[in-house]
């Protein structure tokens, strides 16, 4: 699988590369564990929250939604919105809001994510909430006398239910109990470790997980495949647990090291380049260590939690895990046929668009009669040629996500959610893996990105 590129990065002059643990260096198994976490989600509705009864019996349905989309508050919808922030489909509820209405309810609206009536759907966690969201706004859509909440307590209910899932152990109980159900094993990324490891580079995990779910894991899908009996302490330069990301990259917080016997807990005082700690942030990590944020590559699957925050504060070099690449690039090949058949639509919609404006120019510019006739054979050729682009722009979609198209675009242009990657990552991949294939001296430099003056 192929790593894409953004922005010139040399790992020649890389000297550390540092790794988010969940759902980057180890994977899950995405479908299973989203329906785990939206099924926790829904019990602490009920039994927490005294939502009705009947949330329980909804199913998850991952086709609902996608990563990139945007929740309404104020009006209980989800949305998609290219890179120039105009929305380009909606759904209320699991109906989804056709384009008259869409335009009649938003005007046109940009969409700006510092208002509070936006939030975006960005993270692994979020698919199982905007799922939630959307089918419990059906359900009050559909049982109004249930007395459902207004949408803006619904998401943060939402919110406040997934925190009590990851708070009380729920999730992460559940995985430990069955650790191969939801966990990944993939040699391939221990082998790319190894590469880099050769090459002389410092190998670093910081994550947000504590110390003994970061054992759990690694114990499981690092150990194993690592050579001469090695184990992953002495494999990775430097652990960090309960690093309490973003804050790590933007605040001074302390070290502790942890005893890897008992999980106990000591103040330090450092150095905080070698060994395993809990807490700490990134200004004396960097101090110790003696690189310079562009010698430094960080891994992560999380846009603002891992990437946007760093790239801002650091100048840490950024890779961005997107899980559902691969996916997506799978999809994109095997529609490039109708793709090119709507492209050959468009390209006669556009013939006959011209022609219209030079019959119209006759009569508004030259002051000749417009020949009716032509007029209206244009616009019967127009009328087809959108049934027809219909019919291709869904059999295109059916490809990738039946409701909502492919992730990294809206319509004819980016997403928001492909924006962000542009903007904030310098090299992004479906899986830490994919480094494999390459050498750890490579030079990554992207492809010329033509202009629209130069096509």
């Amino acid at each position: 699988m192929t790593i894409y590129v953004n922005r010139v990065l040399n790992m020649k002059q890389i000297k550390a590369i540092g790794f988010d643990m969940d759902h980057t260096l180890v994977r899950y198994q995405k479908k299973t564990f989203e329906e785990l976490t939206y099924s926790e989600m829904k019990n602490k509705l009920v039994s927490k929250l005294n939502y009705p009864k009947r949330i329980l019996e909804l199913e998850f349905d991952h086709e609902l939604t996608i990563r990139g989309l945007v929740i309404d508050k104020q009006n209980g919808n989800l949305i998609k919105i290219s890179l120039h922030s105009r929305i380009k489909q909606a759904f209320h509820g699991t109906r989804q809001i056709d384009y008259k209405e869409m335009m009649a309810l938003y005007r046109g609206e940009f969409i700006d994510l510092n208002d509070k009536r936006f939030e975006a759907i960005d993270t692994t966690f979020s698919v199982p909430y905007a799922v939630l969201f959307s089918q419990i706004v059906q359900l009050k859509t559909d049982y109004p006398q249930e007395g459902y909440p207004d949408y803006n307590t619904l998401e943060a209910d939402l919110i406040d239910a997934l925190d009590m899932s990851h708070r009380d152990g729920s999730l992460k109980g559940e995985v430990a109990k069955n650790v191969s159900k939801y966990i990944v094993k993939d040699e391939q990324t221990v082998r790319a470790l190894e590469r880099f490891k050769a090459s002389g580079k410092k190998l670093w995990v910081i994550t947000n997980s504590d110390y003994n779910y970061t054992k759990l894991l690694l114990d499981y899908a690092i150990n194993p495949f690592l050579k001469d009996g090695k184990h992953w302490r002495d494999f990775f330069d430097l652990v960090i647990t309960l690093a309490a990301k973003p804050r790590f990259f933007t605040e001074k917080l302390p070290f502790l090291q942890v005893d890897p016997e008992t999980g106990l807990m000591n103040n330090s005082e450092g150095p905080f380049d070698k060994g395993l700690f809990q807490g700490g942030c990134a200004k004396l990590l960097q101090r110790d260590c003696g690189f310079s944020g562009e010698q430094i590559l960080y891994l992560g699957d999380h846009i603002y939690g891992d990437i946007l925050s760093l790239k801002k504060s650091c100048n840490w070099r950024t890779a961005l895990v997107i899980e559902e690449l691969e996916q997506e690039v799978e999809a994109f090949n095997k529609g490039a046929s109708v793709l090119k058949k709507i492209e050959s639509l468009m390209s006669e919609k556009m013939t006959c668009e011209k022609k219209l404006d030079e019959l119209y120019a006759q009569e508004y510019e030259n002051g000749l009669k417009i020949d009716k006739k032509s007029v209206d054979q244009e616009f019967e050729k127009i009328k087809q040629i959108d049934g027809q682009l219909s019919e291709q722009i869904k059999a295109y979609q059916a490809f990738f996500n039946p409701n909502w198209g492919e992730v990294m675009r809206s319509g004819q242009e980016a997403s928001r959610f492909a924006g962000q990657v542009e903007k904030y990552a310098c090299i992004y991949m479906s899986k830490v893996s994919n480094f494999i294939d390459y050498s750890p001296r490579t030079y990554f430099r992207p492809h010329k990105k033509v202009l629209p003056h130069e096509f």
